[in-house]
């Protein structure tokens, strides 16, 4: 049974891990660079590296997280998916940003879109969808 506790814990973990992608890419990216790729187009495995991890948090977010009826279950998925998140945002700075900082950019961009997907509206007692 979701409780207003449970859905509380969920708001703050997702608003902490939102928070930690933009934490990462000032103190461990240092900030958003200016400078331009280099010439050479980067290697398709840091592409995939990058976003793969997004379309795994994507298809838990959508197609696992809502036939969830627990909400330690619930949690402990959500949690898997912003850690996949996390781990594209990493991967990102450590990996692409010193030789590609403006695709490192774009990357970060749609990991955070990725993180906002899992808000856990879901979680909160009262909150539901209409069906059409």
């Amino acid at each position: 049974m979701l409780t207003k506790q449970h859905a509380i814990v969920m708001w703050i973990i997702w608003f902490a891990q939102l928070q930690a992608a933009f934490i990462f890419q000032f103190f461990l990216a240092g900030g958003f660079s200016n400078e331009a790729n280099v010439v050479e187009p980067m290697a398709i495995w840091l592409w995939f590296l990058c976003l793969v991890p997004l379309v795994l948090a994507t298809g838990i977010r959508w197609l696992v997280i809502p036939k969830m009826t627990q909400a330690n279950q619930q949690l402990v998925t959500m949690i898997i998916g912003l850690a996949l998140c996390e781990a594209c945002v990493l991967s990102s700075i450590f990996l692409v940003a010193p030789d590609y900082p403006q695709y490192q950019i774009g990357i970060l961009m749609v990991a955070v879109v990725s993180i906002i997907q899992f808000a856990p509206s879901y979680a909160t007692p009262g909150y539901k969808l209409e069906e059409r």
